[in-house]
Order: structure tokens, then C-alpha cells, then sequence
């Protein structure tokens, strides 16, 4: 079948760069699954984006859908035809309608009886009439963490849609969206590039966008913005500080980017690095420029979406618009250590954290209620006063000029200034630390009192969220509930904490005066979700996720521990082969009665049984002592021992025998078993399947 190349960009006024890379990933799956649903099938080619537009090209699509054979079900037989055989009017409607001899028309059966039916074939569709359909759909299709309305027709977009290219074989596919019609023209460079191209591909689409001025492969403006930043920085006498996210960010900020080294004054540097740091990354997209051990020099290096700063105009500018923000940042830095920060404290009054529950001086109130519950299990001891000192403090930037101007030093002024103020390390520290982790790939605090501070206001925050109702649900989460709980739990697993969720989220809701055993519920499942996430995103298979997660999860990090010895045997023959027995185990015990009862050694008279329990026996006690080590890998190594045992168990003996005394023991013996392997892991429901035809009597 011919095939041919579908290219088309979506021109925007620029879009926001976090949001960016992810719509225009959903544009390209939005184009294949509406081709895939029209029986089209497609490659995909190229994906681009700039934040002026948003480029896909398909490759090797059909020109035409394939004809399609239907079989259309018509009245029952016996409506069809009446007593003489002779065809009714449903059965004459029918064919007509369809365009079906009579002759034609079958009769199968069906479990609701006999019907009438017909075959048609429906003549495939020329693929440039249903990319009218297709393309439209995908756009309209495209979903973005914040939309607005932009034409009369309530079309919902990030930004306005100004031009849209849209080529199949090199000829225009006609459609209008958001009174925007397809053509074949782009546009380059806002500012140096022509405002009308024509197009016939997308190789020349790139070199027609390159020639005025836009670079559309990111992965290219992502080198190009590497080397100029590290050869800026070079020639200023240092190295550029990494910092990958921002990378990312200036990449989709720029179509043709090129990178320019301003300079500052060096009074600056009297400032905290983190502080001037910040202001150039958060507010400037400045890169910073170290020397060779890691002090700040007086550099900064912006990416500029342009070819170059011949004049050094846009440099002077860059560097009269940073060296007011970082005068702005002394001033607050000087005026704000007038007032200590013990003093700000009852400030926090005047502070909502949310409508219904209060204020920051609440927030303040509940974390250090739920620090007793939190010290202990982090290795902080009974009474740690630099962790309440901390948590008395931890809030109080939040009324500070520096953080009321730079809301992203929040938390990391606080640190400094109570630094300046004298406080030890573990104080300071832990208010510098406390909205760490930001992500699930940085760090957690690197203190315990640090870690335990985060997760008191991180548990706070959740336990709060879910009983006024703010509870996260699909792409709504405005106060980020979903990433609190993701660090709250990074931070027991990356500083090994071993603490009951149950007991915490009591506390959490006690403090809140909030106590409900459904909403307690409710915030558990939630971090199983949570947990769940963590371990695919650190690789872990989804049968030992599922199968660690069955057996129990109130202590995250022993939960962790399972995980990782399930990931390291779950490939061993004789583990498999006892998953697979312990399978048949569980599915015998779902079928028969709960009971406590011991197996009885005076009951067993076959060999095979008698072997299984001495092996039972004789390894339970090792098992224990390795699983209240939290050796985890040898408990199972342990069980799989039993491998031989067991098979030889079910080879020989009749679980379900007739005599009760004896099936009842048997029973017991396999509880026994089943209790062993379910304190570790519950692997009967996920590592092998079990045979539909098998049974297990």
C-alpha cells in the first residue's frame, strides 16, 4: 500500500516551557491513536517544539484506509419469515437498508437465537479526508495544566493559535481550528525570520526554520546552549555550576539560542551564595559560574534568544536588571536581621496556610505536637531541643522582605539567618532543610533533625488536606499533596526510619482534632499509592511491588527492604517454583475454614507429610531470627528451601482428605507454611499464574 509523510505544526504565541515538551508528546500520541482508530497505522518520525510551535511528523501512513468486510446483525429469524418461509417486511427493510441482495442474507445462531445477518463492505476512506477528522480532534485533544479560552467557539488552548501547517504528501489538509485555517506557511524567528515560508516536508520545514532564524530539535538548542555556557564560563576563569532544570527551561524559552556572560559587582558576593544563586536562577534564568572549588565568582551567564550580542547591548541590560534584584536582596538581607527571628514567631498569626485549617502559627502548633511521634523511630532521642527549637523557628521567613520578595528562598533564608543569629548546626540546618526533598530525584535533608522536621510538616499537611476534603484527584492537586506525601516517604526510606503509618496518621489527625477512622483510611491508601510509585520509578518489577505491598506496608522502609530481597530472587529456579506451590497453598486455604489450629505430629502418617513438617520445623526458627534482622534475602532463601519438601507434599498427599481430623491437620500444616511466607511477601497473586484447568484438591 502507498504511504506518505503527514507533517503538522501547531504556530502559538509562546508557550509556558514547563508545560510545553508534554503537550507536544500528547499532540503526536493524540495523531497516531486517531489514526490507529480510523485504520491507519503510522511511524512516528520527528517531534519538535519551540515555544512558539509544536511540530509532529508521521511517517509511512497509508494513503488509503483498507476496505473493510462488516457483518451487521439483523431482526430474529423468526419475525423474518413467516409460516410459508416466505421473507416479512423486517427481512426485506433489512437487506434494502443495507444495500444486500435478499439472496444474500444469512441466518447464524447466536445465544439469544437465530438472527438474520448481512456482510457489507465499506470502501476505505482516502486518509486526506479523515486526517480532517483526525487532526482537529488531536488538537482540540491536547490538555494543559492551565487553559484559557481564546475564540467565541470556546476553544480551550494555552496560548492563542496564530498559524497551523498541515501536510499529507505534500499537499494541504483543509480544516479550520479556533478560526485558525491549515496552510503550508510558517513563520520563523519573531524578530529575523521571514513571516510567510512555504513548506512541503519536515526536513524542509528544519532547514527553511534554520535559515530565519529557529532551531526546532530541542535536543540540538539543548547542545548548542551546553557548549556556549561551558565556554562562557571558561573564559570568565571558572566552571558553570550544573544545573540540568534550568537547562531544560532555557531550552524551550528560545528558538535560537546563543549564550552572553555579564558581570557583577563583587560587594555582592558578601551575600550568601544560595541567596544570590537563587535570585539569577528563579527570577533571571541566569546560570552561575564557580571557581575551581566551588566559590562563586561575580559572572552570570544568560541564554538569549538570539544569534549573538555583537553591540553587548542585551549584556547591559541583563546586568542593570540583575544588579537591582541582588540590591534589593542586600537591603533585605540587612533589614531583615534587625528583627530576630524568635520574635517573628507569633507573627505567624496573621498567616493562612489554609481557610479551614488556620494559620501558620496552627501549622507551627500541630508539627511540634507530632514530633514525640517522630523523634523517637529517627534516632533523635526522648527530648530533642534543637528539633522544637527548630520547629518553633521553621515558618517564621515567611514574614521576612526577602522572602515576601524571592518566595523560593523560603525555608533556605530561614537557615541563613538564624546561621547569622548563632544558632548550631542541627537548628539552622533543619530549618534550611525542611522543604527538602523538592522532587523525588533530589535529596532528602541530610540531617535527622532536618528529616524529621520535613516529615512532621510534610504528614501535617496531608493528614490536614484529606480531612477538609482538598484531596488530590487526577490532575488536581493544589497543594501538592501527591509530591508532600512522595518526599515524606523518600525521606523515611533514603534515612532507613522505621515508623508505623497507622500510628503516625493518628497522631496527624489528633493534632488536627480531626479523628475518623474512614478519612485515617482513606490518607493509608494513599500512601500505598505513593510507596507504589516510588519503588516503579526506582525499577522495581510490578509481581514483587505487588507481592511486598500484600504483605504489609505500615513501615515503609521495612516494606523497602522486602521489595529490593524480592527483586533479587525473583529469577532463581526454586523460588519461582515455590511461588508457584505457595500459590496452590493460598488458593487451598481460600476454600477451607480459618482456624488457629497446630499441626499435630501424632496425626501425620505419610512420609512425605512428616518430611515437610521436620523441614518446617527445623527452619521456622532461622527464618524468624533472619526476618527480625530484617535479612529479608535469606528468610526467602530459607523458604525456598522447602521447595522439595512441598512438591513431593502435594505429589503424594490428599489435602482435602476424607477423614476431618486428618484434613484439618493438613490444613494446619499448610497455614504454618502460608504464615511464614506472608510476613515477608504474599507471592501467590502475582509471580505465576495459576492453571484455570488445574485443580488443587
Amino acid at each position: 500500500m502507498d504511504t506518505a509523510e503527514l507533517l503538522v505544526e501547531l504556530g502559538t504565541e509562546e508557550v509556558p516551557a514547563s508545560m510545553l515538551e508534554d503537550a507536544t508528546r500528547q499532540f503526536a500520541r493524540l495523531l497516531i491513536d486517531g489514526l490507529h482508530a480510523e485504520r491507519l497505522s503510522a511511524e512516528t518520525g520527528e517531534v519538535w517544539c519551540t515555544p512558539r510551535r509544536m511540530i509532529v511528523a508521521l511517517k509511512s501512513v497509508p494513503k488509503r484506509q483498507e476496505d473493510l468486510m462488516e457483518t451487521i446483525l439483523g431482526p430474529p429469524r423468526k419475525v423474518s419469515f413467516d409460516a410459508d418461509g416466505k421473507p416479512t417486511r423486517a427481512a426485506i427493510a433489512f437487506a434494502e437498508k443495507n444495500g444486500v441482495p435478499l439472496a444474500r442474507i444469512r441466518i447464524v445462531d447466536t445465544p439469544k437465537g437465530e438472527y438474520l445477518t448481512a456482510r457489507r463492505k465499506q470502501k476505505g476512506e482516502s486518509t486526506a479526508r479523515v486526517l480532517q477528522r483526525v487532526i482537529p480532534a488531536a488538537i482540540g485533544g491536547i490538555q494543559f495544566p492551565k487553559s484559557m479560552v481564546w475564540t467565541a467557539d470556546k476553544f480551550r488552548f494555552a496560548r492563542p493559535l496564530r498559524w497551523i501547517v498541515a501536510l499529507f504528501a505534500g499537499k494541504v489538509v483543509r480544516f479550520t481550528v479556533a478560526g485558525v485555517p491549515s496552510s503550508r506557511f510558517t513563520r520563523g524567528h519573531r524578530f529575523t525570520g521571514k513571516s510567510r515560508i512555504p513548506v512541503s516536508g519536515a526536513e524542509a520545514l528544519r532547514e527553511s526554520l534554520r535559515e530565519n532564524g529557529v532551531i526546532v530539535d530541542p535536543a540540538q538548542r539543548a547542545r548548542m546552549i551546553r557548549t556556549g555556557l561551558d565556554q562562557a564560563a571558561a573564559e570568565a576563569g571558572g566552571r558553570l555550576l550544573p544545573d540540568e532544570d534550568l537547562l531544560a527551561t532555557v531550552v524551550n524559552l528560545n528558538e535560537c539560542p546563543s549564550v552572553v556572560r555579564g558581570a557583577f559587582d563583587n560587594r555582592f558576593l558578601d551575600l550568601p551564595g544560595e541567596i544570590l544563586i537563587t535570585v539569577m536562577r528563579e527570577h533571571q534564568k541566569y546560570f552561575s559560574v564557580v571557581d575551581p572549588d566551588g566559590r562563586l565568582l561575580p559572572y552570570f551567564l544568560a541564554v538569549i534568544n538570539t544569534s549573538g550580542d555583537s553591540g553587548g547591548k542585551i549584556r547591559g541590560g541583563h546586568e542593570r536588571v540583575l544588579r537591582a534584584r541582588f540590591a534589593d536582596a542586600a537591603f533585605f538581607w540587612n533589614t531583615d536581621r534587625k528583627i530576630p527571628l524568635g520574635e517573628r514567631e507569633s507573627s505567624l498569626k496573621g498567616v493562612l496556610f489554609q481557610q479551614r485549617l488556620g494559620s501558620y502559627a496552627d501549622k507551627t502548633r500541630r508539627i511540634l505536637a507530632l514530633l514525640p511521634h517522630l523523634t523517637g523511630p529517627a534516632g533523635c532521642g526522648s527530648a530533642p531541643t534543637g528539633v522544637e527549637t527548630a520547629a518553633h523557628l521553621m515558618k517564621c521567613d515567611l514574614v521576612t522582605e526577602m522572602v515576601k520578595e524571592f518566595t523560593d528562598l523560603q525555608g533556605i533564608v530561614g537557615g541563613l539567618y538564624a546561621r547569622a543569629e548563632g544558632y548550631p548546626d542541627t537548628v539552622w540546618r533543619a530549618i534550611y532543610e525542611q522543604y527538602q526533598p523538592k522532587s523525588t530525584a533530589s535529596p532528602s535533608p541530610s540531617t535527622l533533625p532536618g528529616a524529621v522536621l520535613s516529615l512532621a510538616d510534610r504528614l501535617d499537611t496531608v493528614c490536614g488536606c484529606f480531612s477538609v476534603g482538598l484531596i488530590p484527584k487526577g490532575s488536581k492537586d493544589p497543594f501538592a499533596v501527591r509530591r508532600q506525601g512522595n518526599g515524606f516517604l523518600k525521606i523515611l526510606l533514603d534515612h532507613h526510619i522505621r515508623l508505623s503509618l497507622d500510628r503516625l496518621i493518628a497522631a496527624g489527625l489528633q493534632a488536627l482534632d480531626a479523628d475518623s477512622q474512614e478519612t485515617a483510611a482513606e490518607i493509608k491508601r494513599f500512601f500505598e499509592g505513593r510507596l507504589r510509585f516510588l519503588f516503579e520509578e526506582a525499577g522495581f518489577s510490578y509481581d514483587c511491588i505487588n507481592a511486598a505491598l500484600a504483605a504489609g506496608y505500615d513501615d515503609p522502609a521495612d516494606a523497602a527492604e522486602r521489595v529490593r530481597a524480592l527483586q533479587e530472587l525473583r529469577q532463581e529456579p526454586d523460588f519461582l517454583a515455590l511461588a508457584s506451590s505457595f500459590k496452590r497453598v493460598m488458593n487451598i486455604l481460600a476454600q477451607s475454614e480459618a482456624s488457629e489450629d497446630l499441626p499435630q505430629p501424632d496425626l501425620m502418617s505419610d512420609a512425605a507429610e512428616i518430611a515437610l513438617f521436620q523441614r518446617y520445623l527445623e527452619i521456622v526458627p532461622e527464618v524468624e531470627a533472619a526476618r527480625n534482622n530484617r535479612q529479608y534475602s535469606a528468610a526467602l532463601r530459607l523458604m525456598a528451601s522447602l521447595r522439595g519438601a512441598v512438591d513431593e507434599f502435594f505429589e503424594q498427599v490428599l489435602v482435602m482428605a476424607e477423614d476431618p481430623a486428618l484434613r484439618r491437620n493438613r490444613l494446619a500444616l499448610l497455614r504454618g507454611l502460608a504464615r511464614q511466607f506472608l510476613s515477608v511477601a504474599d507471592i501467590s497473586t502475582t509471580f505465576v499464574p495459576w492453571p484455570a484447568d488445574l485443580n488443587p484438591f
